[in-house]
């Protein structure tokens, strides 16, 4: 690549999941034309009766470079969007016509779909990259280009596609659900956990035999014979508990895979109007997810079935000796009822202690972020008081649970010693009365400490489960709230083609707001209309482009685009079709040419080179010998306001949207690169014409509109021609001067 970057989404296109009209010759689907996988995937979806636009099947995905999907990114796009989905090896013979359509893996990257056998023998495959025609082709030739490899498909039901009468499939439990896929794993860490504890009972019996047979007898082969067949049980313990081991590591790498992807692409993906939580808050709960992992991993299984296990161990102990099994009972009991009584209490010191951290982080995360305003008001006390009082409330929280933590784990410790000594003294009793043996009475210490061994990692479970189910509350909660994807099930995927945008009556609160940011806005913009948003501090501009562009949903009224609402179209033809360059755009870490390509996986380099020179960014690359390859730091602090405000409109010119929003976008150049800008917009416009609109305090920016809109308060006060608003305003002005 001459640009030296990797670039980050999918070609244009349209569509969300939803039951569409039936298959048929007569319409089209959508395709990518460059990743024949994703071209397979769409064709299949379509005979299935569903209908997906390229960007909407990758939306959201960890593309490669190269913006191809691969073959577990395959089934990630399809999950995410209701569609079961399973990799298989099989020869062709083995794919029966109940599995079809499936996609084959071909040779050199490529792919086609399988439909169905002819009567001669001969297969049907459709290869959606090359026409939209079947092709007949016999079962050897395709054989030489198949992989070996098949992705099986089929539609999770919906409300729209259930039978009358037919139960629809409950919704899947974002966290559950991931780990009730690997419950064969769970299964084998409880077998070999029970495995474990039944060979346990080697060491007792060896202890008990050396003596009361080998001592007394002083029979040497018999000891080298329990010694070997103990080294034995001790070779199986040690394989079983690599194993175990094993599986709970390799568990809980895919849990937390899974379940962290799902997190982030939720977070990613949530509305910003929902999104109230603090940054710090929202980060501390990710990283406390690690405790959910750990606490519902296969050690706990094992841990659970280890306490199963005491009571067998306890019955063992009243086989050899009758009363003996009274100590290790009544410690259990207690341990038991110590961890009940304190579990509630441990609960809630655990729950102030996460929140208090997340607010503590949050401290953290508001300080970091923005250091030079800290230094430049001086206000690094004000912050550092701030931080002391938070890290005082987290610590006292945190000192609350170890407090109840160490309680039960004390108790714990005493139960089992406790025990121990019960069973001596209770064992002298019986062997002076001759009813029991010296070797009985050390065994039974030995399965004592064996049963009550759960106990101690007992207590730790109590603790590491309250974290663990107030964190899964927490995160309950933001994974509940509502998403750019979240209920755009049975969506429209039209094609938007005009860039159209009607405001129908809109009313915007922002949370916690105590005035609403808009009240009964309407606007009507046409096909390659040209307007200018003006209006003074806090009249509602960036407050209307944000509506206009989809990132927010009016809490009254309708935001329409090619007359539908903007709540009925699946987010990534928004995007494809709607760019918005904000007021303070964010870079991120990378290079110049990723930064610009965020988002577009695949983009080429002739296109990123054509939106560079379009927004003037060529010229920033020119002054820096790394060119396109220079690296861009955390947020695009190495560069100027301005140079952002250049990079930001390159990214939305790449996408080449049917609308391009613009809110303040010269706020921070200087008045000949606000000229420059302002020359090369408008040969974009004039090359590629589009919806335009401007929301702006300059007089120089109004040279790119037709027609002004003066927002007050809130409110449209003028809606007009571009000469007839501003001699309204100059009128107004002279008649306040007089």
């Amino acid at each position: 690549m001459i640009l030296g970057r990797g670039a980050a989404a999918a070609a244009g296109g349209e569509g969300q999941a939803r039951p569409a009209r039936p298959a048929g010759p007569d319409w089209q689907f959508d395709r990518t034309g460059a990743d024949p996988l994703a071209d397979c995937l769409l064709a299949a979806l379509h005979r299935l009766g569903i209908d997906l636009g390229p960007s909407t099947l990758t939306a959201g995905l960890p593309l490669p470079r190269d913006g191809r999907l691969t073959p577990p990114l395959a089934v990630e796009a399809l999950e995410r969007h209701q569609i079961r989905a399973r990799l298989v090896r099989r020869p062709l013979s083995g794919l029966p016509d109940a599995v079809l359509p499936a996609v084959l893996f071909l040779k050199g990257r490529d792919a086609c779909l399988l439909l169905g056998r002819e009567s001669d023998g001969r297969l049907r495959i459709l290869r959606p990259q090359v026409n939209d025609s079947e092709e007949r082709i016999d079962a050897a030739a395709l054989a030489e280009q198949y992989h070996g490899a098949a992705l099986l498909l089929r539609p999770e039901p919906t409300a729209a596609t259930d039978a009358p009468g037919q139960r629809r499939a409950a919704p899947r439990h974002w966290f559950w659900s991931a780990v009730g896929r690997y419950w064969p794993a769970y299964l084998q860490v409880a077998l070999a956990a029970a495995l474990v504890n039944v060979l346990a009972l080697a060491t007792p019996i060896f202890t008990m035999n050396v003596y009361d047979r080998v001592f007394p007898n002083a029979a040497l082969i018999t000891l080298w014979s329990l010694v070997a067949g103990v080294g034995l049980v001790f070779l199986f313990d040690a394989i079983l508990k690599a194993i175990r081991a094993s599986v709970v590591d390799a568990v809980g790498r895919k849990v937390d895979l899974r379940v962290s992807s799902d997190i982030f692409a939720h977070i990613a993906d949530l509305r910003l109007e929902a999104n109230t939580m603090p940054s710090g808050s929202l980060m501390n709960t990710l990283k406390d997810f690690e405790q959910v992992r750990d606490f519902f991993s296969s050690q706990t299984v094992a841990t659970l079935t280890d306490l199963a296990f005491a009571i067998l161990f306890i019955g063992v102990i009243a086989y050899l000796g009758g009363p003996l099994a009274w100590p290790p009972t009544i410690a259990l009991g207690v341990v038991l009822v110590v961890g009940l009584v304190t579990l509630f209490p441990l609960r809630r010191a655990a729950n102030d202690s996460r929140l208090t951290t997340g607010v503590k982080n949050a401290v953290a995360v508001e300080a970091i972020s923005d250091l030079e305003t800290l230094k430049a008001v001086a206000g690094q006390g004000r912050m550092q008081a701030r931080w002391e009082q938070h890290v005082a409330d987290a610590a006292a929280a945190q000192e609350r649970t170890r407090r109840w933590a160490n309680l039960s784990t004390t108790i714990s410790g005493t139960a089992q010693q406790a025990a121990s000594v019960g069973i001596v003294v209770i064992g002298v009793y019986l062997a002076l009365e001759g009813r029991i043996t010296m070797g009985a009475v050390i065994a039974a210490m030995i399965l004592s400490g064996r049963a009550l061994a759960p106990t101690a990692a007992l207590s730790g479970l109590f603790v590491r489960g309250s974290f663990a189910l107030s964190t899964l509350r927490s995160l309950n909660q933001v994974m509940n709230l509502p998403s750019d994807s979240r209920g755009q099930e049975g969506g429209l995927n039209a094609a938007l083609s005009t860039g159209a945008i009607a405001v129908e009556d809109v009313g915007l609160d922002y949370p916690a707001a105590q005035v609403p940011a808009l009240k009964e806005v309407s606007l009507e913009v046409a096909p390659g209309d040209r307007v200018g948003l003006i209006g003074a501090v806090g009249a509602g501009k960036t407050s209307l482009v944000r509506l206009m562009a989809g990132l927010y949903h009016p809490t009254d009224g309708a935001v329409l685009l090619d007359g539908i609402n903007m709540r009925q179209l699946p987010a990534a033809a928004l995007r494809d079709a709607v760019q918005l360059v904000p007021q303070e755009p964010v870079l991120f870490s990378g290079t110049l040419a990723e930064n610009i390509a965020f988002g577009r996986a695949g983009a080429r380099d002739e296109d990123i080179l054509r939106a560079a020179r379009a927004a003037g960014v060529d010229r920033i690359a020119a002054q820096h010998p790394q060119g396109f390859a220079m690296p861009i730091t955390e947020r695009g602090r190495n560069l100027s306001g301005g140079q952002r405000q250049m990079v930001a409109l390159a990214r939305a010119l790449l996408v080449e949207p049917r609308v391009l929003i613009l809110d303040e976008p010269t706020s921070s150049m200087d008045s000949q690169n606000e000229k420059l800008f302002i020359a090369r917009l408008k040969q974009v416009i004039e090359r590629r014409p589009m919806t335009l609109v401007i929301s702006t305090h300059r007089m120089g920016l109004l040279d790119l509109v037709d027609r002004l809109v003066l927002l007050d308060r809130g409110q449209v006060r003028a809606n007009g021609s571009k000469a007839d608003v501003l001699a309204a305003l100059e009128r107004r002005a002279k008649g306040g001067d007089r």
